[in-house]
């Protein structure tokens, strides 16, 4: 197996060969990259499965308001909770988009756990936020259809 040499090294990690070769650093680099991509295949995995949970949350809160008998409420629920869920995933989209988006542009020059991190961590609050306030603005404009 070749040698990387010392450029090579600092280039990638920013660390020397002596430390390459003695210190046992790259072990570090290499668990931490694995954990930052476990967590990443894991969020990757829980977008889809969160839609489907809010899609199922708003289909249950829809036949709740509809069993009660009282159609006015029913017809209501339909529309809230529609928009709701619609402005709500799109918000979160959008939200996850822009997050990273800030992230790249920040940390443009930088590789490694770091810029990943802080892709997934702008990601994911980016979509919670916008996904909380994309479902209310979705909530208000289903009373809105539904006053209509």
């Amino acid at each position: 197996m070749p040698q990387p040499n010392e450029g090579s090294i600092k280039k990638m990690l920013g660390i020397s060969t002596k430390s390459y070769l003695h210190s046992g650093e790259i072990k570090k680099y290499s668990e931490t990259i694995a954990r930052v991509s476990k967590t990443a295949k894991l969020l990757k995995k829980g977008t889809p499965l969160g839609i489907a949970l809010s899609t199922t949350a708003t289909a249950l809160e829809i036949k709740e308001a509809c069993s009660t008998g009282r159609e006015e409420q029913c017809r209501k629920a339909k529309y809230v909770e529609a928009g709701k869920l619609t402005f709500g995933v799109a918000g979160g989209i959008l939200g996850g988009q822009i997050g990273m988006g800030l992230c790249v542009a920040v940390m443009a020059p930088t590789t490694g756990p770091f810029a990943l991190s802080c892709l997934l961590i702008a990601g994911g609050v980016g979509g919670a936020v916008f996904g909380h306030w994309g479902g209310e603005i979705g909530a208000t404009a289903g009373e809105v259809l539904y006053e209509y």
